[in-house]
């Protein structure tokens, strides 16, 4: 089986090579516009850069999947950025065709993750969830990336019934655009929704789900490793058609804090998951890494894996 891993945002073996910089509300609104403008410009300038930068290290070290920061153009879903056309600026054209230009030469698989306030099940995060879709879109262009570069939500809440939650998740979901429909995927939570729910969910309205080992370890249907796990993640897998099917893997920090991300990824807390998948025959599974640790946490799994080849 092909195993791709990669790594979320930030790449910590690169000096000063953060894609998250950031500009908080406060740091601009009692600037002139035309400052406002020129302070937000250079953070995404230099967030850009250094997601170039990232780039080349993927392909030195064999990555083949990336989250980008979702917050590349910082405050560009708020309204103190409305009226500003920030996808024409000629300081971001530039390398924004030269990351898209190389993820393409090198056949990365990228994607993006919405925040916690977006999501499907309510009218409010939902609302959120179209600004963010809409900044991504623009964002996508910017980068020169087609429909194979996807965005990754949760569903949110769900109230007091589960099932009405689910109802109005799918109807949200054929609100979207179709542009948005193309890439949106969905995901297991720890909380609320179930790898169970969002299959079926993503069954019914097309669109793939990303299983989530850590999420469904701590929220599942009475069924950590055995036949229905199983019978999840080879449904997830099918949802996949356009680039191998993705699923994140992290381990829980502490005993006390099972729902928090570890500095890195303990094998033997993702063994049970690469039992389960290898028994499938899946030829090719991409992996996303969120521990703490970003690409050294990815190095470290991958390396841990290697000497766990029956596993593979």
């Amino acid at each position: 089986m092909q195993l791709d891993f990669g790594f979320v945002s930030i790449c910590l073996s690169e000096k000063d090579c953060s894609p998250a910089g950031n500009v908080t509300v406060k740091q601009v609104k009692t600037l002139e516009p035309e400052q406002r403008r020129a302070r937000i410009l250079r953070v995404a300038k230099r967030n850009l850069e250094n997601t170039l930068r990232i780039m080349w290290f993927l392909d030195a070290h064999g990555f083949k999947v990336y989250r980008l920061s979702a917050n590349l153009v910082p405050l560009a879903t708020h309204e103190i950025t409305r009226g500003w056309a920030w996808w024409e600026e000629e300081e971001l054209l530039a390398t924004g065709a030269r990351i898209g230009q190389v993820a393409r030469e090198k056949g990365y698989r990228l994607s993006s993750h919405l925040p916690e306030l977006c999501g499907l099940t309510g009218e409010r995060t939902f609302y959120w969830a179209e600004q963010y879709l809409e900044y991504h879109r623009r964002l996508f262009e910017l980068l020169g990336l087609d429909r194979n570069a996807k965005i990754i939500l949760h569903l949110g809440g769900a109230g007091k019934e589960k099932r009405e939650a689910l109802q109005r998740a799918r109807r949200h979901i054929e609100e979207l655009s179709s542009w948005a429909r193309e890439r949106i995927v969905l995901e297991n939570d720890d909380r609320v929704f179930t790898a169970k729910d969002v299959v079926q969910l993503a069954e019914e309205t097309g669109v793939p789900v990303v299983f989530d080992w850590h999420h469904h370890w701590v929220k599942h249907d009475g069924d950590r490793t055995g036949p229905l796990a199983s019978e999840l993640i080879a449904r997830a897998a099918a949802t996949w058609q356009d680039r191998p099917a993705k699923v994140h893997l992290s381990s829980p920090k502490s005993a006390k804090q099972q729902r928090a991300h570890a500095d890195f990824v303990d094998v033997e807390f993702v063994v049970p998951f690469f039992q389960l998948v290898r028994s499938l025959g899946l030829d090719h599974l991409d992996i996303m890494v969120e521990a703490k640790m970003k690409d050294l946490a990815a190095l470290k799994l991958r390396d841990d894996l290697k000497a766990l080849p029956d596993l593979t």
